[in-house]
């Protein structure tokens, strides 16, 4: 841990200097997206920063704009059928309206492609089951739906009863719980009997409450999904504040006669020569308990050290591995990434 300085004071002091300086300034980015080989704009591509709020649709030139991104790190991502998906990391510190993207043509996707599955009664067991898994079991399927499951198919592999799913278009979810329609491009979904991997890249639109008690509904419901899980936990981490936010942890005990040390704030945070970058570094497995609603996990580091974003999302979404309550979220209760919580001081 020599490259990281342990420096307390200063660590909360660009922690409040940067969540300050992210709720008074905001930016605009702007550009096109252009065809390699024809040179022309590629209309309608979807534009957006991974996992946020801040997402559009490219005009019929290419051209599109997002307003109103406050300032921080993002993954910068344009999606369209028939082209390669282009990913780029991005830091939003003032307006950038000069950006340009080539995309390639994806032979693969060109070609004429056959329906896989049939929308019958297999295909109709298949999709409750991805539902189940891609929304979560717990979720009021009249209030948050898959607009177009029918672009969904499935390969099934009876040997190892492992199930997997695709999709040629963006999924559009509809959440009336949550007040959100996103846009999601399914990048994997392997369903095994014990093991379940899915990944997706997409943006959230909010959508418009019918009344002044819908907005209220979904801001109590947004504000449930969000306390206890793992972006809330790793903030309140950050703000010095998991005792006031309701958590308590401790190092996994491995047997009786093991004795963990306890676990320290101070000993785990450190900054990093990278801005609004943080290191954590476990010792080994954490029990975290979360008390309203009451709740365990467990969290197992999976790397050395472990790179945290200021707004509470860790760079390489692998270094924590996760059991318990905290694993059980899925995209039916998921929050956009610049969703605001007001975490106790």
């Amino acid at each position: 841990m020599k490259s990281f300085t342990k420096l307390y004071c200063l660590f909360l002091l660009l922690i409040f200097s940067f969540m300050n300086g992210m709720a008074q300034h905001t930016y605009t980015l702007a550009g096109t997206i252009v065809d390699k080989q024809k040179k022309e704009g590629v209309s309608f591509a979807h534009v957006y920063l991974n996992g946020t709020s801040f997402g559009t649709q490219a005009d019929d030139k290419g051209n599109f704009t997002l307003k109103n991104v406050p300032a921080g790190n993002y993954q910068f991502l344009i999606s369209m059928v028939g082209f390669q998906a282009l990913s780029v990391p991005i830091s939003v510190m003032q307006d950038i309206k000069n950006l340009h993207f080539d995309m390639l043509e994806n032979i693969t996707d060109l070609v004429e492609i056959k329906v896989q599955g049939q929308r019958d009664r297999v295909w109709e067991r298949q999709i409750r089951q991805f539902e189940n898994e891609y929304l979560g079991r717990d979720i009021d399927r009249d209030l948050v739906k898959i607009l177009n499951r029918e672009a969904i198919d499935f390969d099934y592999d009876p040997s190892s009863k492992t199930l997997k799913a695709s999709a040629k278009e963006p999924l559009l979810i509809e959440n009336k719980e949550l007040g959100y329609l996103y846009h999601g491009f399914l990048l994997g979904f392997e369903k095994a009997p014990r093991q379940l991997n899915f990944k997706s890249s997409g943006y959230f639109e909010a959508l418009n409450p019918m009344s002044n008690k819908e907005k209220a509904k979904w801001e109590k419901n947004r504000k449930y999904a969000f306390q206890g899980s793992i972006r809330h936990f790793l903030l309140a981490l950050m703000n010095q504040s998991l005792t006031d936010e309701g958590f308590y942890v401790t190092y996994y005990k491995e047997n009786r006669l093991s004795n963990p040390p306890p676990f320290k704030m101070e000993e785990v945070l450190f900054t990093t020569n990278k801005p609004n970058i943080f290191a954590i570094d476990l010792k080994s497995i954490i029990n975290v308990e979360f008390d309203s609603p009451r709740q365990f996990s467990k969290l197992k580091p999976m790397a050395k050290t472990i790179l945290l974003e200021s707004n509470g999302t860790l760079l390489d979404p692998y270094s924590i591995e996760v059991f318990g309550k905290m694993s059980e979220s899925r995209m039916g209760n998921e929050l956009p990434l610049d969703y605001v919580y007001e975490l106790k001081k």
